[in-house]
């Protein structure tokens, strides 16, 4: 076992090898693959972005949440009434939902001031089912153009950025979406991180270990409670308005709209790690990669697989999905990111700092 003080040498080239490693494969990846590989990416950075909102009330702050697919499309819904009826760039929507979905979000978690557990979840799950109802209602057709949902929002012309410089066509088009998800992907990474390692996500880890302590210790339930989950809204937001540029519509029963998408985003959340800042992240790629794999199997008799699910008439992919999540599940109950740690703590340990001590002498 191969044993590194915390702050020294080795240490620092450990995390500039991953820094390189993962700079590597974000310029290998809209340089070298085709566009449809490109746009699976983009919808990985989606999950990524939407699972790292919800871990930070569920994994972060232990407050169940399967509403989040509600503010996924207030982002996407909002996004699209500004850019197709009041003629807005694009860009500026990401701010405008934020801030729509903060409000939202602030409104939904008051129940949350007095109920936990399954009875929140049952709260969440109403906010989920009501929403695609909502923007089909014919009183609101005005706005959100009912059951046909709202088209033609995305980038007219793709804009042109320093060093990427003129992108056009298909191609060009899926490059820049590219960049704009794992813009925004960072943009959520740091904001999580800020926030989990600050003294506000102390207050957050401290309600979900013990809530009566955490209020004999002086956090303030009320606000602490509010404030995660106006936050945790307004960056799923994010997520539905960076997808519905991507495909340029948005319908009450469009991806991850519905109830499903807050089915999938727990998916991610949990596959990955909840509560760890990866493992969104790791279970966004995941996801993604087994849907796009398995999405053709059953379609024919070739191969193992093949000859296991040729008998469907459609695409088992959901199921093989759930098959491989129960065995996650059982091999890795804190995640991939959680299995990751406990493998390389067998191989490397890294010697945390001690207390008071400082590296400048």
């Amino acid at each position: 076992m191969l044993r590194i003080d915390e702050g020294s040498l080795r240490h620092w080239l450990i995390r500039v090898l991953g820094v390189v490693v993962v700079a590597f494969i974000v310029v290998w990846v809209p340089t070298q693959m085709s566009s449809s590989r490109i746009g699976q990416f983009t919808d990985a950075f989606i999950l990524m972005i939407a699972a790292m909102s919800l871990n930070l009330v569920l994994g972060f702050t232990g407050q169940i949440s399967i509403g989040h697919s509600a503010f996924f499309g207030i982002g996407g819904y909002t996004a699209a009434i500004l850019i197709k009826d009041h003629g807005w760039s694009p860009g500026y929507t990401f701010y405008a939902a934020a801030v729509v979905s903060f409000v939202v979000g602030c409104v939904v978690a008051l129940p949350a001031l007095r109920i936990r557990g399954i009875y929140l979840a049952l709260v969440t799950l109403a906010v989920a089912v009501l929403f695609p109802t909502l923007v089909r209602w014919k009183k609101l057709a005005w706005l959100t153009d009912g059951s046909k949902g709202i088209d033609s929002v995305r980038y007219e012309d793709v804009p042109v950025w320093p060093i990427l410089g003129e992108l056009k066509g298909r191609e060009g088009r899926a490059v820049f979406m590219f960049w704009l998800g794992l813009i925004v992907v960072v943009v959520t990474y740091l904001v999580c991180r800020g926030i989990v390692k600050s003294r506000f996500g102390r207050a957050l880890v401290a309600i979900r270990d013990n809530e009566t302590a955490a209020a004999v210790m002086g956090v303030n339930l009320t606000t602490t409670k509010v404030l995660v989950f106006g936050v945790s809204a307004a960056l799923c937001a994010l997520g539905g308005v960076l997808s519905t540029l991507k495909s340029g519509v948005i319908t009450p029963d469009g991806q991850y709209v519905t109830l499903l998408g807050s089915i999938v985003f727990l998916l991610v959340m949990i596959v990955g790690g909840a509560g760890t800042l990866w493992g969104p992240i790791v279970g966004g790629l995941v996801y993604v990669w087994l849907d796009n794999t398995t999405r053709d199997i059953g379609t024919n008799d070739s191969g193992i697989l093949g000859a296991v699910f040729g008998w469907a008439d459609q695409s088992p992919a959901t199921l093989i999905l759930g098959l491989v999540l129960v065995v996650i599940m059982f091999a890795a109950p804190y995640g991939l990111v959680g299995l990751a740690k406990r493998l390389g703590r067998k191989i490397v340990v890294i010697v945390p700092r001690p207390v008071g001590s400082s590296t400048s002498r």
